[in-house]
């Protein structure tokens, strides 16, 4: 049987809420729906934007916005 480690279940949050949401979202406003520190959240954005599974959808002001890759 395979544990989810901390990693994969920040990293599914992150996904599942880009997901349900009807607009891209700043890393500050993905920090804010899960409760996550905003730090942590940008580590994990960058990871899954390397990754191709997210990907920057435009800036307002100094903020990306982030949306899911459609597969």
């Amino acid at each position: 049987m395979h544990n989810i480690t901390e990693s994969e279940e920040i990293e599914k949050s992150i996904l599942v809420l880009l997901r349900k949401e009807s607009r891209d979202l700043s890393i500050q406003e993905i920090a804010e729906k899960t409760g996550l520190h905003r730090n942590t959240i940008s580590k994990y954005v960058f990871a899954l934007e390397k990754a191709g599974k997210i990907k920057s959808s435009r800036t307002v002001g100094r903020a990306k916005m982030y949306v899911i890759v459609q597969q």
